[in-house]
């Protein structure tokens, strides 16, 4: 379904062009931008300016151009932002989806919201890699070459990082790191591991 100010249907090229405050809903996906050019013979859609696309996880993917199927089986877009459904974020230099899997190049990660940032434009903690492949079947988030960084500080490299996405409720991993005061200690920074024992058992 295609929603826009104007529609121009070329009959030759069999696409379909919106333009102005487009919206096109699909089975999977939903998104909306300034032009939408929409191919039903490979079934491609190429989305033009402010462009807001949400997947059928709840995730939101936000950029400027960006090329994907109408199946979602596959993106592709540079400077892209994402919230995932937890509202946790990650930005990177380039996204290219194949199947099930998300590649974000150049990627930081973050849970911090903006609203609270202890210094501005700066989360308390991030995860920097140069590849983030985020399995959306699986529901985990790889990284390759992460470097946690604190306040835009590297403390600690890892070559390699995972951790299940924000939609899975319960899974044998490390958690989410968190940024602690002590009185004596001063900050303090933890990455606890969680091991579920069985549906009612777990320890951390």
């Amino acid at each position: 379904k295609i929603i826009s100010d104007q529609i121009f249907i070329n009959q030759e090229k069999n696409t379909i062009t919106g333009k102005g405050n487009v919206l096109i809903i699909g089975e999977k996906i939903s998104s909306k931008a300034n032009e939408i050019i929409y191919s039903k013979d490979d079934g491609l859609i190429e989305a033009k300016g402010n462009v807001a696309l949400k997947d059928e996880y709840g995730n939101n993917y936000f950029t400027d151009l960006l090329v994907t199927k109408d199946d979602f089986s596959s993106l592709n877009a540079n400077n892209v932002k994402i919230r995932l459904n937890d509202n946790s974020r990650l930005v990177g230099s380039k996204i290219i989806k194949k199947n099930d899997v998300n590649i974000i190049s150049n990627a930081d990660y973050t849970p911090c919201l903006k609203e609270n940032y202890l210094i501005k434009n700066c989360p308390g903690w991030k995860l920097r890699a140069n590849k983030v492949y985020h399995n959306l079947k699986t529901k985990t988030v790889h990284y390759d070459h992460a470097r946690i960084h604190i306040f835009n500080i590297p403390i600690l490299y890892l070559p390699y990082f995972a951790h299940p996405d924000p939609s899975v409720k319960k899974r044998t991993g490390f958690l989410m790191p968190t940024i602690q005061t002590d009185d004596q200690l001063g900050y303090v920074f933890e990455v606890p591991f969680y091991y579920d024992i069985s549906g009612n058992k777990d320890l951390t």
